[in-house]
């Protein structure tokens, strides 16, 4: 397994695995198979050197992290297990538009302290927000993770779907009147292109390196670890591989895949996978990232032992920078 750190409020690091496992579906796991079940998923997770789980208040309207925090007690894990949680969800509507923010104070705190209750953890160890809401000051959502990060009861703070311009000027503030600072992103990142217009929700933050490379190179100006979700844009290339699926019968969401860049990209993952005999599309599109130029981890979601399985066939495996490199330089032209 491979690791990443982030820094902790008290100026130490955690060690976390850079395969992270995402807990939304634990709750449905252990709806269809029991609980025990669920845990055993983690187990497998753990036995591969997996650490980190991530969960929000917001998955499975609290059975995410119910089920986290049941598994966390059952288990003694605490220490062991390092638990990523999330607040201020926003109202949407059934197409991902937004209805509102949730970002008052009010809501961030009482996000927290319902985590808090639902992981009965003794410090969560990393608490951040699903969202920016760009009509209040940073000032104001900062003075209100500061209060989080004073109540001993969380080890860093991040946010999610930020850009990177408002990440500078919130750390500058918090360093400007010695508060936490955010010390972790999370966004939609994958080897697989994301279009904007198809992914209907414009409060994301999504990482294309190769078509809008802009962001990609703020986060080399500033480094700062990155956590990738979507991140294997919901088994494209690995269905695609398996010959589940084809470019025409792609479903469950992968049809919004269905474009020039990631065909040159599936191009390049089968002659990377024919020059290298046992390597498979998951493992490229995973090491990607986790061998990325940037700090990088990965959620994965698994509801069954062989997707599990499948995604951590790449626990170990690497690329290198000239192969990631190699793996960015596609022809799109030729797709379209």
């Amino acid at each position: 397994m491979q690791y990443f750190s982030v820094k902790t409020l008290d100026g130490g690091e955690l060690r976390l695995s850079k395969l992270i496992y995402g807990a939304d579906s634990l709750g449905d796991i252990a709806k269809r198979d029991g609980k025990e079940a669920a845990f055993e998923m983690v187990d497998s997770y753990r036995e591969k050197g997996g650490n980190f789980i991530d969960t929000a208040r917001f998955y499975g309207y609290g059975e995410s992290e119910q089920i986290v925090g049941d598994y966390m007690q059952a288990r003694r894990a605490e220490g062991q297990v390092h638990v990523l949680t999330k607040g201020g969800f926003p109202d949407l509507d059934d197409q991902f538009r937004m209805i509102r923010y949730r970002t008052t104070r009010e809501a961030i705190l009482g996000d927290f302290f319902t985590s808090y209750d639902r992981l009965r953890m003794k410090v969560i160890d990393i608490y951040i927000l699903h969202r920016d809401d760009k009509t209040l000051p940073v000032s104001y959502i900062m003075d209100t993770l500061d209060m989080i990060a004073k109540t001993g009861l969380v080890r860093a703070i991040g946010v999610s779907n930020w850009s990177m311009d408002r990440i500078r000027e919130a750390n500058e503030y918090a360093r400007s009147k010695g508060q936490a600072e955010i010390a972790i992103s999370e966004i939609q990142w994958a080897y697989a292109y994301t279009d904007f217009a198809r992914r209907a929700d414009a409060t994301l933050s999504i990482m294309n390196p190769i078509t809008e490379p802009a962001l990609y190179q703020q986060y080399l100006e500033t480094p700062i670890p990155v956590i990738a979700f979507t991140a294997q844009a919901r088994g494209l290339f690995s269905k695609l591989y398996s010959g589940e699926e084809t470019w025409e019968t792609l479903r469950g969401g992968r049809d919004a895949y269905n474009c020039a860049e990631n065909k040159a990209k599936y191009a390049k993952i089968l002659e990377y996978c024919e020059a290298h005999p046992g390597v498979t599309a998951t493992m490229i599109a995973n090491a990607y990232l986790t061998c990325n130029k940037l700090e990088t981890g990965l959620i994965f979601s698994s509801r069954t032992k062989a997707q599990l399985e499948d995604t951590l066939t790449s626990a170990d495996f690497t690329l290198t920078p000239e192969e990631v490199e190699w793996l960015d330089d596609i022809d799109i032209e030729k797709y379209l």
